[in-house]
C-alpha cells in the first residue's frame, strides 16, 4: 500500500498546486470521505470549482476521474488539462473561465482509497460503477456486476458506498438545481479496447434514453465540426451492459424527479473510456502488470495524456451553449 499512498500524495500535491495556479479562479471543496481502509485510513474526496461563482451556478460543466483506483491515467489526463487551461502563460489558457462564460467543477479522484490500495474497487471491495442498485435488463456474468462476494471483482455492494454518495452530492449540488443550461459531465475511465469511446446512457438497457437526439447532435458536432474523429460515440449498451451504473441512476433521477419538463436544462453525463489496449503490441509485458491494461505503457504515457487537451477543452466549451442549439 505504501507505493499507492505515495502516488495518491503526488496527485493531491498537484491538486493543491492547481489551486495556487488558478488563484481566485479556483476554490477547493470537500464532498465526503472514502470508505475506511483496513489500516484505518479515510481519505477526503475533494472537488474544485473553477471560474466565477455566477458561471458555476448558471453554466456548469463537470469532469470527474479516479472512480476505479487502477485507472490512474484518467486522473493524470484531468490534472494535466487543468494545469494547461489555468496557467496564464500556457497556450491553452481558457479566458472563457475568467470571463464567466462557463464554469468547470471537477472531482479529480473519486476513489482515493482505491488509488492508495492499487485496486479497481474501493477499500470495501465494491466496484463503484456497479454500485448504484440499478438492475440491468441483462448483463455479462461477473463482469456485469455480482452480489456474491467482495473477494471477487465487480462486486456491487449492498447500498451506496461513501464514494458513490459523495459523487451524488456533487451532482445534486452543481447540476440538479439549474433551470436553463446544457450541463455535460464527463467521467474519465480506461482499460477497455484499443480505441477511445465516448458513451452516454444507458449502461443497463439497450432502450434509448430521453436525450438521445441531443447526445447525437453533440457527438456529431465534436466528431465532425471539431474533428475529434478518433472517438467512437454512442450509448454504453452498444458495447456492453452492466448492473449498477452510477450515471444511469443519476440521469434517471434527474429526468424523473428533478426536471419536471418545465426546465430549459439538460443534465448530460458521458463517459470517456480511454483505449489503453492500443499499445499492447508494442509492449506485451504490460498485460502482466497490475495496472498495465488500464494505463498506457510507460514510454507512451506523456504523449497519451496530452492528446486529450483539445477534446476536453471543446467539451468544457459545450457549457456555453443552450438547449435550443441542440434541437
Amino acid at each position: 500500500m505504501l507505493r499507492g499512498l505515495r502516488r495518491l500524495n503526488r496527485y493531491e500535491k498537484r491538486i493543491l498546486d492547481i489551486v495556487k495556479i488558478g488563484g481566485k479562479l479556483v476554490r477547493l471543496q470537500q464532498f465526503g470521505f472514502s470508505r475506511k481502509t483496513e489500516e484505518g485510513f479515510r481519505f477526503p474526496i475533494h472537488a474544485l470549482e473553477i471560474g466565477t461563482e455566477k458561471a458555476i451556478q448558471k453554466k456548469p460543466v463537470g469532469i470527474v476521474a479516479g472512480v476505479h483506483g487502477l485507472e490512474t491515467v484518467g486522473i493524470r489526463i484531468l490534472l494535466d488539462f487543468l494545469e494547461y487551461i489555468l496557467h496564464k502563460k500556457s497556450d491553452g489558457y481558457m479566458t472563457e473561465l475568467e470571463k464567466g462564460k462557463v464554469g468547470l467543477v471537477v472531482i479529480p479522484i473519486v476513489n482515493p482509497g482505491g488509488v492508495a490500495k492499487k485496486t479497481r474497487s474501493n477499500p470495501a471491495g465494491v466496484d463503484l460503477m456497479r454500485n448504484s442498485g440499478v438492475e440491468a435488463e441483462s448483463a455479462p456474468l461477473l463482469f456485469g456486476g455480482q452480489k456474491w462476494t467482495s473477494k471477487l471483482p465487480y462486486y456491487r455492494g449492498n447500498s451506496l458506498e461513501p464514494e458513490s454518495r459523495a459523487l451524488y452530492r456533487f451532482v445534486h449540488h452543481y447540476f440538479y438545481p439549474n433551470e436553463n443550461a446544457i450541463m455535460p459531465v464527463l467521467d474519465l475511465h480506461s482499460g477497455f479496447g484499443t480505441i477511445d469511446h465516448v458513451w452516454w446512457p444507458y449502461a443497463g438497457t439497450k432502450s434509448p434514453c430521453q436525450d438521445t437526439p441531443v447526445y447525437e447532435k453533440i457527438s456529431e458536432f465534436l466528431k465532425v465540426i471539431k474533428r475529434h474523429s478518433r472517438f467512437k460515440f454512442g450509448p454504453q449498451s452498444e458495447t456492453y451492459t452492466t448492473h449498477g451504473d452510477l450515471w444511469d441512476r443519476f440521469y434517471d433521477h434527474y429526468v424523473e424527479k428533478v426536471n419536471d419538463g418545465k426546465k430549459n436544462a439538460r443534465f448530460l453525463p458521458l463517459t470517456l473510456e480511454v483505449g489503453t489496449w492500443s499499445d499492447i503490441k508494442d509492449n506485451p509485458s504490460k498485460i502482466f502488470r497490475k495496472r498495465g491494461i488500464f494505463n498506457p505503457a510507460k514510454e507512451n504515457k506523456f504523449e497519451t495524456i496530452v492528446t486529450y487537451r483539445d477534446f476536453l477543452r471543446d467539451f468544457v466549451l459545450l457549457g456555453q451553449s443552450n438547449l435550443k442549439d441542440w434541437k
